[in-house]
Formats: structure tokens, C-alpha cells, sequence
């Protein structure tokens, strides 16, 4: 079981466990019991990686950040298949620039989850629904700029509740337990039987598993 505190007193490298739910689903879709139900972030010396996996482990994804190489890769495994997605510098820029844009709203409010007094922020989005959420997020977790690959790039520190929609799916993501613990530094590599695809194929191939869960 995770929990505040460990070894690791520097705070720079541990575990951080949700729990993923998804509020605009209906829970009888018999598919419900085959999505993703926790996410996994490891983090170390500001590198981190979150892994989902659903379908009894038939389906995983990974994501791997490094900011020092400026560079993002997303890693799929879906039964026979395994794909992996690399982004760096300006791709990344531009690859946000496609996507919805997000209104961050500080609100000088505080809520505590797992001891952690966490900044309360109203993001809304640009879409024609003009969705809006909530976001609970620390700086008290020394992991640098977390979010400089995404629309959440204007909130400076972790955040510990929050949604995200993409692929017609809403996630919705509670962090249920922190440990701080040494990280070995394979974490973050790239396993090299995934094969190299394109932005628009791995949306494509993104798009269909979700659409299978619909």
C-alpha cells in the first residue's frame, strides 16, 4: 500500500497512485467493468511516466515525459500490438496547439488530500460546451513544470484531482496514495519491440480502442 512519507525525504522521486473514474459514462455500459480503474505516475529528477491499463492487462498505455530532452513519447500495448509515439520540441507545440485550449481560474481556495493543502483552480474549456471542472493540485511535490506537455501547462504543481476528455472519453483522476521511494531509472525506457508510428495513427489507433469501450 502507498502512503505519505518513505525514505525518500527529498521528495524528488516516487509514486503517486489514483483513481480514475469516468462520470459521464453509464455505469450498466457493459464495457464499464473493462476500463482502466487506477493510474500509476512514477516520477524522478522531474522525469515521470503514467501507465493505465484495462481488459484484464490485454490493453496498456504509457506515458513517458522528459523535460531535459524536451521530449514526450506515448506507448500502447494492446494484446499483439505495440506501438510508441515520440514527441519532441516544437512537435510538442504544435501537437497542443490542435487540441482544445484551457481557461485556468485560480480561486485562492484549498482543500487537503492525503495531508496536502492543494490550490483549488476552475479550468474551463474552449469547446462549444464550454466544459468546466475542477482541479486540486500541490506544489509541495518537488517534480518541476509537471505539466509543461499539456493544456494544463498554467498550473505550476501536481495535481491531485482533475479530469481530462479525450477520445470522446471523460476521466476523471483522484490521487489515493503517495510514497516517496526510490525510482530505478529504467523506468523511463523505451522498450524497443514497440514499433514507431505517426501522431495520426496513434490517434487513430487511440480513437478505435476507446470506441470499443463506448
Amino acid at each position: 500500500m502507498f502512503s505519505c512519507g518513505g525514505n525518500s525525504s527529498d521528495k524528488t522521486q516516487g509514486i503517486i497512485a489514483y483513481n480514475v473514474s469516468y462520470p459521464k459514462m453509464d455505469k450498466h455500459n457493459l464495457m464499464y467493468d473493462f476500463m482502466p480503474k487506477k493510474m500509476v505516475l512514477k516520477f524522478k529528477d522531474n522525469k515521470y511516466k503514467t501507465t493505465l491499463s484495462a481488459g484484464m492487462g490485454m490493453f496498456k498505455t504509457s506515458f513517458i515525459l522528459d523535460p531535459d530532452e524536451n521530449q514526450f513519447s506515448q506507448l500502447v500495448k494492446l494484446i499483439n500490438k505495440k506501438y510508441i509515439l515520440t514527441l519532441k520540441g516544437d512537435e510538442i507545440t504544435q501537437s497542443i496547439s490542435r487540441l482544445p485550449s484551457f481557461h485556468i481560474e485560480h480561486t485562492g481556495e484549498t482543500k487537503k488530500i492525503l495531508n496536502y493543502v492543494c490550490k483549488k483552480v476552475i479550468v474551463t474549456v474552449d469547446n462549444e460546451a464550454n466544459d468546466a471542472f475542477t482541479v486540486y493540485y500541490t506544489d509541495k511535490i518537488k517534480l518541476e513544470n509537471p505539466n509543461w506537455n499539456n493544456q494544463f501547462k498554467e498550473i505550476s504543481g501536481v495535481m491531485l484531482e482533475y479530469q481530462y476528455e479525450k477520445y470522446g472519453i471523460c476521466m476523471q483522476f483522484k490521487a489515493k496514495n503517495i510514497k516517496f521511494t526510490e525510482i530505478n531509472d529504467n523506468e523511463f525506457d523505451i522498450d524497443e519491440k514497440y514499433e514507431n508510428i505517426s501522431e495520426v495513427k496513434m490517434g487513430e489507433e487511440m480513437q478505435e480502442i476507446f470506441d470499443s469501450f463506448q
